[in-house]
């Protein structure tokens, strides 16, 4: 699945309708401001999706986020004892 066109319309930051396109097939970042309308982004293609429940959608991100870099410093832990052995 990847996004080809997204297109805004009734959002805080976005008060008109706006067409977002150009998306990189391989990878995007969604970056700015404070205020800027970041998560007015993610909450549009979540609801898209059927994600309603954004503050479950959000806790889950942050999980997963900790259980990478805990995963990655402990490899990064274990690699340093392998070292020095």
């Amino acid at each position: 699945m990847r996004i080809e066109e997204l297109i805004l319309e009734g959002f805080k930051s976005y008060p008109v309708r706006t067409q977002i396109t150009g998306w990189d097939p391989s990878f995007n970042a969604i970056t700015g401001l404070n205020g800027s309308g970041k998560s007015n982004i993610l909450d549009a293609i979540c609801f898209v999706l059927g994600l309603t429940n954004m503050s479950s959608v959000r806790v889950l991100s942050l999980i997963i986020f900790l259980l990478v870099i805990t995963f990655f410093l402990l490899d990064a832990c274990t690699e340093s004892a392998r070292s020095h052995l």
